[in-house]
Parts: structure tokens; C-alpha cells; sequence
């Protein structure tokens, strides 16, 4: 097996996917094992998984069905959340920073791609502040949005909206794709356009 900071590259690590998700246990089952699906697709890819750190909800589904498969799992968790004894015990890694502003960058910083699962305003935020960064060609990686049961459609007609309205350029449409199934994920992070600091360019218009 490499070693891991062999596969470090301007901080990234080489192929991870950095994976925004829910910790409710009483969202409805098939999220849950949309998670799981997700998890188990990216391990067989080869991918390193990024997520919060958790052990219940689509959190703690994505991580097991990922190291069932055999995959790298690294969970980032705030220290308060550690206190609540919610971490994964059976994570590759799990850092531990002092608040949720640590964990989302350090959950981005270190990933090449973001995939997206339903989940409540923590993953609007994150998945919004991932878009926003992207628009101002500060990251440039994949971002990919798992549609379960159509579950963003609401935030997807609002950011269609919000083109129409000319708050966001209609090539801003390009910084995200979205899928219905985990079973879509692999071939969309691969199919995504590409993207670069250029995008500064249109940032503001």
C-alpha cells in the first residue's frame, strides 16, 4: 500500500472525493442506503473518501459500505462532536479540529472532487461554499450531485433561478452535475467539464 503522503499533491490527496451527507437516523431508509452505495462505488473505484467523521445517519452508512469494501476512509470531526461520542471508531484516519469551519476546509482542501447526498443545512452550506469557491476559481474539482428520491430539486430550480435573474452566469450552470443514483457518481466525476482559475473572469458579471 502507498504511503499516504506520497499521495499528497498541493495538499490533495490523489483521487479522494470529499462527500457532504446527513447524520439523521430518521430520514427515510433509501438515503441511508443511497449512502452505502456511494460508499461501496468509490471504494471499488479506488477512491479515498472525506466526510464528516460521524458513524450514525448517511454518514455512518457511506463510511461502512466504503470500508467493506476494502476503502480509505478519512473522517474530519469538530471537537465538540467527539465529546458527543458520534465519531466512527473505525475510520483509516479521523482528525479532530476545533470547529466546523476547520472541518470544512480541511474536508475540501484535502480532495480533488465533492460529491453531494441529501442532508439538511449543514450539507446546503458546505455544498453551497464548495460552489461559490468554484465560482471564484479558488477550488476546481468535480462537484457532483446525488438527486436521491429528487430530493435537491428545490435548490437546483434555485440556482436556475438565480441565472435567470442574472445574479449567476449561465456558464456557472457547468460547475455542478447532477445524477440520480450512486451508480452514476463514477462515470460523472469523470465527464465533468473542466474547470480553472479562468472562471474568475465571469465571476462577477
Amino acid at each position: 500500500m502507498a504511503d499516504p503522503a506520497s499521495e499528497v499533491v498541493s495538499g490533495r490527496l490523489a483521487r479522494a472525493v470529499c462527500v457532504y451527507c446527513a447524520s439523521s437516523s430518521r430520514c427515510d431508509p433509501e438515503y441511508h442506503a443511497a449512502a452505502r452505495e456511494l460508499g461501496t462505488r468509490l471504494a471499488a473505484d479506488g477512491r479515498t473518501i472525506v466526510y464528516g467523521g460521524s458513524r450514525i445517519g448517511s454518514m455512518g452508512a457511506l463510511a461502512d459500505g466504503a470500508l467493506a469494501g476494502g476503502g480509505r476512509v478519512i473522517g474530519v470531526l469538530p471537537r465538540f462532536l467527539k465529546d458527543l461520542e458520534v465519531s466512527h471508531d473505525g475510520l483509516s484516519e479521523l482528525h479532530i479540529v476545533e470547529d466546523m469551519r476547520a472541518r470544512k476546509h480541511l474536508m475540501l482542501s484535502r480532495s480533488e472532487a465533492v460529491v453531494a447526498l441529501p442532508g439538511g443545512c449543514g450539507t446546503f452550506e458546505e455544498l453551497l461554499e464548495a460552489m461559490t469557491l468554484k465560482r471564484l476559481g479558488v477550488y476546481v474539482g468535480p462537484i457532483v450531485i446525488v438527486n436521491t428520491r429528487g430530493y435537491f430539486a428545490p435548490l437546483l430550480a434555485l440556482l436556475e433561478s438565480a441565472v435567470r435573474e442574472r445574479f449567476m452566469d449561465e456558464r456557472h450552470l457547468a460547475m455542478w452535475q447532477v445524477v440520480a443514483t450512486p451508480v452514476e457518481v463514477i462515470a460523472a466525476l469523470a465527464s465533468a467539464p473542466p474547470w480553472s482559475v479562468e472562471a474568475r473572469r465571469f465571476a462577477t458579471l
